[in-house]
């Protein structure tokens, strides 16, 4: 104000030649009227805060006036200008003093109903409303507030969104493992009351109902560890011991280690090189639980006298791995959950049941972990057939 106070006497100076008298009162008039509209400015700014915007922007804009008026009337006595005239002059200032008022509470009617509609839009967040989003026009600051609004309110929702199917997660979870303890859990207490009780005395029956134990106990055992693999997925803890890998050794090895297993099922089991397949860096012992775990699944949804036939071939930079049985396959509706912890769809299609529900949910975490991918491919035939890729490469 003081730099426009400067400028304005400079020019009066320059182009009208006031006396220096004249120009004193002038320039004193300046700063009175800095001074006191500044005084009147906060004074309104405090007493006004509790007034409509529309009243606010029109006091504010009669501070502004009446300055201009008080500098104009001081300018035109210095004129010694006509009493006719000054009354003329009089009139114009107060027309000007009044119509200042109706724009400056059309921008304020504009300002605050903006604001409404931000205001509006926060109380149906407070409210639980998270789908509530603004639509203002325009670029400037009021605009840019809408847009973050929208921002926050999106970002509100997706992090709602993720807690909720966490949640439900979480209580699936609970739920899955409470059956999973409680069924081997129930079968054992029964079978050691009956035991303990005497019921059981011929030693045929009492080894029986301890094989039976030691069963249980092994898929309670593989139960917990799978839980804590899992765990260690989730929590971003896994540490691979990253090594050179030959696909091919460790696919013919485990492939080897379930021979005698799928002989006693009564099932084919078959295993073909496509290509030469490169070395892969990887955790050799976490790839080998991958590949087991598909076959442990495979096996499990094949019928006697099935085939299961495992695939290793490279594919542009990735080596591809791909199990495949002659099942009953895995219904449409069930096939977007199958990598869901303890999903088990209502098709029957296991042999006994075993499965703890975890084992597909383990293998495409150790998969993504190595930097590849794990899917079940679409159903063109009889079974079910299951792929992943690693980079090839050291």
């Amino acid at each position: 104000m003081a730099l426009a106070g400067a400028v304005t006497l400079a020019i009066t100076g320059f182009f009208l030649g006031p006396e220096l008298r004249d120009l004193a009162i002038m320039g004193l008039t300046l700063v009175a009227t800095v001074l006191a509209g500044t005084l009147l400015a906060r004074i309104v700014a405090r007493k006004s805060a509790n007034l409509p915007m529309e009243w606010q922007l029109s006091l504010f804009s009669v501070v502004g006036v009446v300055g201009l008026v008080l500098n104009v009337g001081v300018a035109a006595s210095l004129m010694f200008l006509s009493p006719h005239d000054l009354a003329l002059l009089s009139f114009l200032s107060a027309f000007a003093l009044v119509a200042s008022i109706p724009p400056a509470q059309g921008m304020a009617r504009s300002v605050s109903g903006r604001l409404e509609t931000l205001r509006e839009a926060s109380s149906g967040i407070a409210d639980g409303n998270l789908a509530a989003r603004v639509t203002l026009q325009g670029t400037d600051e009021i605009a840019r507030v809408g847009e973050s609004f929208n921002s926050m309110a999106a970002a509100l929702e997706r992090s709602r969104r993720e807690r909720d199917d966490l949640e439900r997660a979480r209580r699936d979870l609970f739920a899955a493992i409470s059956h999973d303890l409680r069924t081997p859990l129930s079968v054992m207490r029964v079978m050691v009351e009956a035991i303990a009780d005497g019921v059981v005395t011929d030693s045929e029956t009492h080894d029986r109902y301890l094989a039976s134990m030691a069963g249980e106990i092994r898929r309670l055992t593989l139960l917990v560890d799978d839980l804590f693999e899992l765990t260690k997925i989730d929590s971003g803890e896994l540490r691979l011991r990253l090594e050179a890998v030959h696909v091919e050794d460790l696919v013919a090895s485990t492939v080897d280690s379930f021979r005698p297993q799928v002989e006693q099922a009564g099932i084919h089991l078959k295993y073909q090189r496509v290509d030469d397949t490169p070395i892969v860096q990887g955790d050799a012992q976490r790839l080998s639980r991958v590949l087991a775990n598909l076959l442990q699944n495979a096996i499990r949804h094949t019928p006697n006298d099935g085939t299961i036939s495992v695939r290793t071939e490279l594919v542009g930079p990735h080596v591809r791995l791909t199990v495949s049985d002659t099942g009953d396959g895995i219904a449409q509706e069930d096939a977007p959950h199958v990598f869901d912890r303890f999903y088990r769809g209502d098709r029957a299609r296991g042999r006994d049941g075993a499965g703890s529900g975890l084992g597909l949910a383990i293998a495409r975490g150790i998969v993504e972990a190595h930097g590849g991918n794990i899917w079940l491919e679409p159903a063109g035939g009889p079974g079910a057939t299951f792929a992943f890729t690693l980079p090839a490469g050291i």
